[in-house]
């Protein structure tokens, strides 16, 4: 038997979602003498989006104590893994007083952003591309005809980018342009329709209650 709460929730997140979706097209209607329900849908739909928004500002909230509390039960714990939530909190309890005190256009702010996060970014994409290259080797072996295609374009728009490929043949950068203008964007195109085909699907059926993930 369905409980009364999961009803209420259902109804509620149908109702709005509803709402925010009529508004999308009943406000952009040409047509004459709809002026008052497309000022209520609008006006509505405003309603429900501000208050998502509020929503959103306390499961922030919510967040942040959650990692606040996890980290604070790992120290009491005294695990091995302690000394980064150490780092971790110290990290956090500066970085909010930083930006409590300039704001997040401060120099102190700026200084993080400048001297921390970006290193710590170029860091993580330099490893990226470190495990990238080692997955392109394993993927460039060739067992079939379409592992041969796959090796043979790889190596031309790899050879296509660098000036090297330039000097070996005039004619490869012209060939990458086409590779990734023709087959490769027909290739995105695909899966963006499929995806986007995929999200109307997803929504469709959370806005007809057949998924209800805010009841679980």
């Amino acid at each position: 038997m369905t409980k009364p709460g999961r009803i209420l929730a259902t109804a509620v997140a149908v109702i709005a979602g509803l709402f925010v979706l009529a508004d999308m097209f009943i406000a952009r209607l040409p047509v004459a003498g709809l002026g008052n329900l497309q000022r209520a849908v609008s006006g509505t739909s405003f309603l429900l989006v501000s208050w998502a928004a509020i929503i959103f500002a306390f499961a922030l909230f919510l967040g942040f104590y959650n990692v606040v509390s996890v980290h604070v039960k790992q120290i009491r714990a005294n695990k091995p893994e302690a000394i980064y939530s150490i780092v971790l909190l110290v990290s956090l309890a500066a970085t909010l007083l930083v930006g409590f005190w300039g704001g997040p256009n401060g120099a102190g702010s700026q200084f993080i952003f400048d001297y921390i996060l970006q290193p710590l970014e170029a860091t993580f994409f330099a490893l990226l591309a470190l495990f990238i290259a080692t997955a392109a080797f394993r993927a460039f072996r060739v067992h079939n005809l379409e592992s041969f295609f796959f090796v043979l374009f790889a190596v031309i728009v790899l050879l296509g980018q660098v000036p090297l490929g330039i000097y070996l043949w005039s004619e490869f950068p012209i060939i990458k342009d086409w590779i990734l203008n023709v087959p490769t964007m027909a290739g995105v195109r695909g899966i963006l329709l499929g995806v986007a085909l995929g999200t109307i699907a997803t929504g469709l059926r959370v806005l007809l209650a057949a998924d209800r993930p805010y009841t679980d």
